[in-house]
């Protein structure tokens, strides 16, 4: 996952789990890349497939030179911090999306898929493009992390899940959206940052 390789291996590891998750959702034809970032992300591949070749002082200062987004800015404010190349990444793909017209707030790497928090509501992308998922802070009511049945072909299995609560039933009737994780931290880290999101739209009632 693109997080855990930058934890582990700085921007190179980053880079080749982008390779896997979002450099995957950048270049979607669905999402509608703008020229400009898609030439950032080819960069990035294609620094990345060439690393071996040569010295890791060189592969580093190349990634760094190709790779680096735009900076993200966080919140109501557009608060600036520390660079982070995993936001300013999620932060260029919430550009392409319904939420692009929102301030960035927070994303959470889920393996295949991303979920892109803005101020205002939480969307979840698939591995091919999909939006699998989207709901304003406003409209839940509480967050649940719980064990939940992984599919309805093998109900027996459980798998964790987000449980989203809301204030009331949606236009198909119903009144809790769950999203499946592979990992309770992944779970964990997910509701903690829709919690953030739901106390910021409180706030601003």
């Amino acid at each position: 996952a693109p997080i855990r390789g930058a934890e582990k291996r700085g921007v190179e590891g980053f880079a080749k789990g982008i390779g896997k998750g979002l450099l995957g959702l950048l270049v979607k034809p669905v999402i509608g890349l703008s020229d400009a970032a898609t030439d950032v992300m080819i960069g990035v591949k294609g620094s990345v497939e060439g690393a071996g070749e040569r010295s890791q002082t060189t592969s580093s200062a190349r990634l760094r030179d190709q790779l680096r987004p735009r900076r993200a800015f966080y919140g109501r404010d557009r608060a600036i911090r520390q660079y982070e190349l995993a936001d300013a990444t999620a932060a260029a793909l919430m550009m392409r999306t319904r939420l692009a017209t929102e301030q960035y707030l927070s994303h959470c790497d889920m393996g295949g898929r991303v979920a892109l928090m803005s101020v205002r509501q939480a969307l979840i992308i698939g591995e091919d493009g999909q939006e699998l998922l989207v709901v304003k802070f406003k409209q839940i009511a509480s967050i649940e992390v719980r064990r939940v049945p992984g599919s309805k072909e093998d109900p027996q299995k459980m798998v964790w899940g987000v449980l989203i609560i809301l204030n009331k039933p949606r236009n198909n009737g119903s009144e809790i959206e769950v999203v499946t994780c592979e990992e309770n931290d992944i779970a964990i880290e997910l509701a903690a940052q829709m919690k953030r999101g739901i106390a910021l739209a409180k706030s601003e009632e």
